[in-house]
């Protein structure tokens, strides 16, 4: 009978140890997703030459929304969407938690780098009534969305950069930004020979 008390609690003790074991793993391996993060956030020197073959493109919050549609539906993100407000870009998606979908919203600040990219500085997040971290939200994103080369997460950081200047434009073309303005409703991107 001693024995078999015994063995009892020795299940009962490994498996605490072992749960205890394996939060701490998770733990570690979340801590270091975010405060790991080796994405490539150098702001790129636009190409564009002064001459008089450079032009603006003037752009309004609902046409960088129609544009951001077509480049997720082109790179077939599913679960992500795109929305310039008056005050902020909102991004929407599905996130899998515990085997169920949550849906989370990032807001962010965008403005303009010197040279001519865009940051996305992450603000506030939207999550039901749970308390998400933006960091791991964003690290999440980043490993479960296959980016192209020219956008780059940097959780520690919470943002996104969008390095207009990586962008596949062709030979001839090169584009930067000017001005990103959501309250007076324009976007501003220069456009002019390599």
């Amino acid at each position: 009978m001693a024995n078999k008390i015994k063995t009892r609690k020795n299940i009962w003790f490994w498996a605490f140890w072992s749960l205890l074991a394996a939060i701490f793993l998770v733990c570690f391996f979340i801590w270091g997703a975010v405060s790991n993060d080796n994405s490539q956030s150098q702001d790129s020197q636009s190409s564009i030459h002064d001459s008089d073959a450079s032009f603006n493109v003037v752009l309004t919050r609902k046409q960088v929304d129609t544009i951001a549609a077509k480049f997720l539906k082109e790179q077939k993100i599913k679960h992500l969407s795109v929305s310039a407000e008056s005050r902020q870009v909102d991004v929407y998606g599905s996130v899998k938690l515990l085997g169920s979908n949550l849906n989370v919203g990032v807001a962010f600040d965008p403005s303009v780098t010197q040279n001519g990219n865009v940051t996305l500085k992450a603000k506030k997040l939207i999550a039901g009534s749970m308390p998400l971290p933006i960091g791991i939200v964003l690290s999440y994103i980043k490993s479960t969305t296959k980016l192209p080369k020219f956008i780059s997460i940097n959780a520690s950081k919470k943002e996104i950069r969008i390095n207009i200047v990586k962008m596949k434009t062709g030979k001839l073309l090169a584009f930067k930004a000017e001005t990103i303005d959501l309250r007076r409703n324009t976007i501003i991107f220069q456009g002019g020979l390599k």
